[in-house]
C-alpha cells in the first residue's frame, strides 16, 4: 500500500537506547575522541602532579569538598596502589585546545595554559558521575572514570550566551549561576543586554536618574502584548552597582568567560529618556515603558544625546577591562520621530546624508568611534549596515544570515544568532503545552542542525564569522526558573555547533549524551524543558481509505505512548496505548503523551484535525518564504487548522503577494470554500489587502468567484485570526482552485518596522 508521508513538525525523531549505558556523554563532542578499556578509580590514594594553574587548584580543592580528601601531592613514599593525574604544559597547543588521556593508572592532561586544562577539567567532570555537580558525595569512596583518549579544540572563537536583564531585573545569583552554565558547556562570551525601553540596569554615578527613575517602571503589560489584557498595576525595577558589575566580570573571568555590555542606541531608549527628557526629539516628560514591542520613543542623534553617551561608555567602558567589545545596539530605532524632528532634518542637510537610515549610521558611526578610541571594538545588531556600515563595526546578525553575509563580504566579522535558529525565547514544543512566550517554533534539533557557517558564503570569508550566541529576550520570563526552561537544553545544542566540528554532530548521538546531563541538571537545580520528550506525530496520507493516517513517536527511551481521540459524534475518549499509526476517520481531536512508570512524563500534545474534499490533496504556491513553510508540502490541506501562536504550521511569504493553486484531482461537486490568515502586526504580519478566489476545470481557464477587501484590518493593532469564507453555487463541479492574496509587501508607516518587508500567513484551505 503506497502512502506519502510528510512531516507535521521541522524535525525528526528517533527513539534511542538508554544513555546510562554511555559513560562518555560529553558535550560538546570533543575535536577527537576514542574509548579505551578499564577505568580510573579517584580515590584518596590518587596523586594529582605538575602544574599550579588556577583551573587545576580549583579542581584539587572541589575534590576535596566533595569527597572529604585532599589528593596527594607528596610523592617521596609512593604506595604500589597509587594513580596519578598528571598536568603538563604544552606551549604548541593552540590557547584553548587540550589533550586528555585516561587509563586504569593515569590521567594525563596537557594544555598551553589555563584556558586549555580549565576546558579539559570540564570534559573530565562529564566523565565522571553526576553527582559530581552536587555538594558533596561522601558515601562514595572513589570517582570511576572511563578510560579514553581526547585531543579537543573549538571551531569557533566566539561561543556565546545573551542574557537580556533589562525586561525584567535578576540579580546577582542567578547570573552567577548562569555563568557556571556556560563554563560547564564551555561557552566564553556573556553578552549581558543591560539597558532597554522597560529599564536601565547598570549604574552611572554621573546621571543618578538613571538609578531613580530608568531603573523602575510603574506597572507591566499582562500577557501577549498582541492581546489586550492591560496592565498588572506592580513596580518592577532594580540594577546593578559599579561594584557588582565588577564582581560579576571577576565572577566570569575566573571560568574564562568575556562579559560584553551592551548599552543600546538609538531606539530601545525610553528608559533613559524617562530620565532625561531632553534626550528625546520632543523634550515631552515619558514613563519607563510597560509595555513590549518596538517604541517610537528613541535618542534623538543631537549634541546632547551624543555627550550623554559619551560620559556614560566613559563610566561603562572602565568596568569591563577585559572584553575587547562594547556593543552599542544599533536595532528596531523607529524612524517616526526623525522624520518629524527639525533639528534631525536640519543635521541630516548639513551632512548631506540621504534620508534617515544614513542619519542612524552617522549617529553609530560617531558612537563606535568614540568606542574604538578607548582601545575596545565595537558590536552593532545587523541594522547598523542599513545606512551605510559604520567603520570598523562587528556586525551581530539577528534578522538572518544576510547580515553576516553582507558584513563579510565587506571584510567585516560578524556574529551569527538569527532569530529564526538561535533565539531561545521563541517555543520550543506546542504553544498549548508550553508556558507563554512572544512565538515562533524551535525546537531542540533546528538549534542543533543550524550551520553558522552560511552555505552562500565564499570560503575565502569564512574567517570573517567569529561564531554562534544564542539570545535569550525576556519579555516572558521574569523570574530565574522560566530563564532556565527556556534555555536547557537547547544552551548544550548551541554549545555544540559552537565548539565541535560540523562533520561529527549527528543528532542521535547528542539526544543520547545529553540525557546524562539531565541528570546533571537535575542535580543542579536547573529547571530544565521535557518538551524534547513530548509526543510528535508524523501525518501521511492513506491511499487505500482516502484518510490522515498519523504515526507517534517520542524520544524518551523507556517511555510507551498514550493517546486518545474525540469526535463530534461521540465525546466519549477511552486511553489507548499506541502500537502501530491509526487512521482520522473524521473531523476529531487528538491528545497523545507520554508515560514512563506509570506517571506522566511529558506535555500533553493536542491536534484538532477538520477533513474536507482538499484533505490531502497536493497544491503550488509561489513565493514560499522558507522559514515558515509549514514544515512540508501539504501544510495548507493536512486537515490541521494552525493556532494564534503555532507559526511552525503556517505558510508565508516575505514582501510578497500569494498565489496557491490546490488541484483536487478529480472534478467534485463544491459549495464552499475556507481559509485562515493570520494578522499580527507586533510580529510584522499583516493580513492581506484582498483575497480572492478562483475556479477552474482545466487549470487553463479561470472563473473569478470574489474579491474580499480586508484593507480595513491595517488599522487594527490586535493579533486577529481571519477566517475567510467563500460561498459558491450550489453544487458548483470543478477541479482546481485558485486563491491569490495581496501582500502589503512593506510594514506601514507609523509601525516599529517601517519600510521592512512584512510577512503574509495563510493556513489551511477547506472545501466542502
Amino acid at each position: 500500500m503506497k502512502k506519502s508521508i510528510f512531516l507535521l513538525f521541522l524535525f525528526s525523531i528517533c527513539l534511542i537506547g538508554n544513555a546510562q549505558n554511555n559513560p562518555y556523554s560529553i558535550i560538546p563532542q570533543p575535536t577527537k575522541f576514542s574509548r579505551s578499556e578499564g577505568t580510573f578509580a579517584l580515590s584518596n590514594t590518587t596523586y594529582i602532579m605538575g602544574r599550579e594553574e588556577q583551573a587545576i587548584i580549583d579542581f584539587d580543592e572541589k575534590i576535596n569538598n566533595l569527597m572529604g580528601f585532599s589528593m596527594l601531592k607528596n610523592a617521596a613514599n609512593i604506595s604500589q596502589n597509587a594513580n596519578f593525574i598528571v598536568f603538563e604544559l604544552d606551549k604548541k597547543l593552540p590557547r584553548e585546545a587540550y589533550n586528555l588521556t585516561v587509563t586504569p593508572k593515569k590521567i594525563s592532561v596537557s594544555a598551553s595554559g589555563d584556558a586549555g586544562f580549565f576546558y579539559a577539567i570540564q570534559t573530565l567532570y562529564q566523565l565522571m558521575p553526576a553527582e559530581v555537580y552536587g555538594k558533596k558525595m561522601l558515601n562514595m569512596k572513589q570517582i570511576s572514570i572511563p578510560a579514553c583518549t581526547v585531543y579537543d579544540e573549538p571551531r569557533f572563537s566566539y561561543r556565546g550566551s545573551h542574557l537580556d536583564v533589562a525586561r525584567y531585573f535578576i540579580g546577582l545569583d542567578y547570573v552567577k549561576k548562569h555563568l557556571d552554565l556556560m563554563a560547564q558547556y564551555k561557552l566564553n562570551y556573556f553578552h549581558w543586554h543591560l539597558t532597554d525601553d522597560q529599564g536601565w540596569r547598570i549604574e552611572i554615578k554621573q546621571y543618578p536618574k538613571l538609578q531613580e527613575i530608568a531603573s523602575m517602571r510603574k506597572q507591566t503589560w499582562i500577557g501577549h502584548y498582541n492581546n489586550n489584557d492591560g496592565y498588572d498595576g506592580k513596580p518592577h525595577g532594580g540594577y546593578f552597582t559599579q561594584e557588582e558589575i565588577k564582581e560579576i566580570v571577576k565572577y566570569a573571568e575566573a571560568r574564562h568567560i568575556t562579559v560584553i555590555p551592551e548599552i543600546e542606541m538609538p531606539g530601545h531608549a525610553t528608559a533613559a529618556i524617562a530620565a532625561y527628557p531632553e534626550l528625546s526629539c520632543t523634550g515631552e516628560q515619558y514613563d519607563v515603558a510597560g509595555t513590549w514591542g518596538v517604541l517610537e520613543t528613541v535618542f534623538c542623534p543631537s549634541e546632547t544625546t551624543i555627550q550623554f553617551l559619551k560620559n556614560v561608555l566613559d563610566e561603562v567602558i572602565p568596568l569591563f577591562p577585559n572584553s575587547p567589545y562594547i556593543h552599542l545596539g544599533g536595532d528596531e530605532c523607529p524612524k517616526t520621530r526623525w522624520k518629524e524632528c527639525p533639528k534631525c532634518q536640519k543635521l541630516i542637510a548639513e551632512k548631506g546624508l540621504k534620508d534617515e537610515y544614513e542619519l542612524q549610521s552617522y549617529f553609530m558611526n560617531i558612537m563606535a568611534q568614540y568606542v574604538i578610541s578607548k582601545g575596545k571594538k565595537v558590536i552593532g545588531w545587523d541594522e547598523v549596515l542599513e545606512g551605510g556600515i559604520p567603520d570598523d563595526i562587528i556586525i551581530m546578525s539577528w534578522q538572518g544570515e544576510a547580515g553576516a553575509i553582507d558584513a563579510a563580504n565587506l571584510n567585516h566579522e560578524s556574529i551569527m544568532c538569527p532569530s529564526a535558529y538561535l533565539y531561545l525565547d521563541y517555543y520550543q514544543g506546542e504553544p498549548e503545552s508550553e508556558p507563554l512566550a512572544i512565538g515562533g517554533f524551535i525546537p531542540l534539533a533546528k538549534v542543533y542542525n543550524f550551520d553558522p557557517i552560511p552555505k552562500e558564503l565564499p570560503e575565502d570569508k569564512h574567517h570573517y564569522i567569529l561564531g554562534p550566541q544564542a539570545n535569550l529576550w525576556r519579555e516572558y520570563l521574569p523570574d530565574s526558573k522560566q530563564v532556565e526552561y527556556m534555555l536547557f537544553p537547547r544552551l548544550c545544542a548551541l554549545a555544540e555547533i559552537a565548539w565541535s566540528p560540523k562533520e561529527l554532530r549527528n543528532f542521535p548521538d547528542f539526544i543520547n549524551r545529553l540525557n546524562h546531563h539531565f541528570d546533571i541538571l537535575t542535580i543542579e537545580n536547573v529547571n530544565y524543558s521535557r518538551s524534547h520528550f513530548n509526543v510528535k506525530a508524523t501525518v501521511g496520507w492513506n491511499t487505500e481509505f482516502q484518510k490522515p493516517e498519523v504515526s507517534l513517536v517520542t524520544a524518551c527511551p523507556d517511555c510507551e505512548i498514550r493517546y486518545n481521540i474525540s469526535s463530534d459524534n461521540s465525546k466519549k475518549t477511552t486511553s489507548i496505548v499506541y502500537t502501530k499509526p491509526f487512521i482520522i476517520q473524521s473531523d476529531a481531536s487528538l491528545s497523545a503523551a507520554a508515560y514512563k512508570n506509570g506517571k506522566l512524563f511529558s506535555s500533553v500534545y493536542k491536534e484538532s484535525f477538520s477533513l474536507s474534499k482538499s484533505t490531502g490533496k497536493s497544491y503550488e504556491m509561489k513565493n514560499v518564504n522558507p522559514q515558515y513553510n509549514g514544515g512540508h508540502a501539504l501544510a495548507l490541506t493536512d486537515g490541521i487548522i494552525g493556532d494564534q501562536f503555532s507559526w511552525n504550521k503556517w505558510v508565508g511569504t516575505l514582501g510578497n503577494d500569494l498565489d496557491v493553486v490546490l488541484d483536487l484531482d478529480k472534478i467534485e461537486e463544491v459549495n464552499q470554500i475556507s481559509m485562515n490568515f493570520l494578522h499580527c502586526p507586533g510580529s510584522w504580519i499583516f493580513a492581506p489587502k484582498d483575497v480572492t478566489l478562483y475556479i477552474s476545470d482545466d487549470k487553463v481557464n479561470w472563473k473569478k468567484i470574489e474579491t474580499k477587501d480586508l484593507s480595513n484590518y491595517q488599522t487594527i493593532s490586535n493579533q486577529q485570526l481571519l477566517d475567510i469564507d467563500f460561498k459558491l453555487e450550489k453544487n458548483m463541479k470543478i477541479r482546481y482552485i485558485k486563491v491569490t492574496a495581496t501582500s502589503l509587501k512593506k510594514c506601514p508607516v507609523g509601525h516599529a518596522g517601517a519600510g521592512y518587508d512584512c510577512h503574509l500567513f495563510i493556513n489551511e484551505i477547506i472545501v466542502k
